[in-house]
């Protein structure tokens, strides 16, 4: 029997492995609606600034700040309603001097205007005007062009696992119809051993057991973004091991071999991953146990 292999504790054993390999998944296009869990494969810019036009942020009245200096319950400004803003549209009417413009959330400033006055803090009086209550600064409830993202700016930065949030942002600003990501790592999954029979066997006959390492693996690879791709299970000949990896290795960016990979003359995992070539292996042994 081969002498022992070299146990190493997790961390030292990761930083060996990571130290030699090198990711090789290539980037391809797809759209946003169709990226969620995915990694962004470069940096993704905003192609315009959002908002792009000055709006309000509550219902109310757009106006001149400096026509509501001073108001109060007691002494109210009076304004008169010179119109309305429609929404989804550019704003008609222009705010002059002693006017508001009745606009809702969402709506475009109309020019002339610097603020908004919540309705709340205003009620009618007569035909067509309004008693102001409260002073607004300039400024006071408007999201100005630009003021949640610059054109340019950074929106996701590259090697980002995209959530769902990402994808109503990208949608924002208008990148609904594709994005670059890293293609998902293509993983071969392996079972070995004589005694394995697929899931499906309805009846074991002695000593045989089912597989059920390659659907969890391959559970776990769905789970962290990869594409497994179950292969079946390798009985325990030297020649069949060496012949089923070698085929997968081609298109594969991660082999993954379940058994076979102790001391045992009939432990196979670690002799052939030596015959694939170079580094071959990096890495006999892990100080865990289940």
């Amino acid at each position: 029997m081969a002498e022992f292999f070299n146990v190493l504790p997790p961390a030292e054993a990761r930083a060996v492995w990571l130290a030699q390999v090198a990711h090789r998944a290539g980037v391809e296009l797809i759209a946003p609606l169709e990226a969620l869990g995915r990694v962004t494969a470069q940096p993704l810019l905003s192609p315009e600034a959002l908002p792009a036009f000055a709006r309000s942020t509550v219902d109310g009245y757009a106006v001149r700040a400096a026509d509501t200096f001073g108001a109060s319950d007691s002494l109210p400004a009076y304004l008169t309603v010179a119109g309305e803003v429609p929404m989804g549209q550019a704003a008609s009417v222009a705010v002059a001097k002693g006017q508001a413009v009745l606009i809702h959330t969402g709506g475009m400033i109309p020019p002339g205007a610097d603020a908004v006055v919540m309705v709340e803090h205003t009620q009618l009086f007569g035909d067509g005007e309004i008693e102001v209550l409260r002073p607004v600064a300039p400024g006071e409830n408007v999201l100005q062009v630009g003021e949640d993202v610059v054109m340019g700016a950074e929106v996701l930065p590259a090697g980002h696992r995209i959530q769902p949030q990402d994808i109503g942002a990208l949608l924002a600003l208008g990148l609904a119809s594709e994005i670059a990501v890293v293609r998902r790592p293509r993983v071969c999954l392996f079972s070995s051993g004589d005694e394995l029979v697929p899931p499906s066997t309805r009846d074991l006959k002695p000593g045989q057991i089912r597989d059920i390492n390659s659907g969890t693996i391959a559970s776990l690879c769905l789970q962290a973004g990869a594409a497994p791709e179950i292969r079946g299970i390798l009985p325990d000949e030297a020649e069949a091991f060496y012949d089923a990896l070698a085929a997968a290795l081609p298109d594969a960016d991660l082999l993954v071999v379940t058994a076979g990979s102790s001391v045992s003359v009939r432990d196979m995992t670690a002799r052939t991953i030596n015959r694939l070539g170079a580094p071959g292996v990096l890495v006999h042994g892990v100080a865990v146990r289940p």
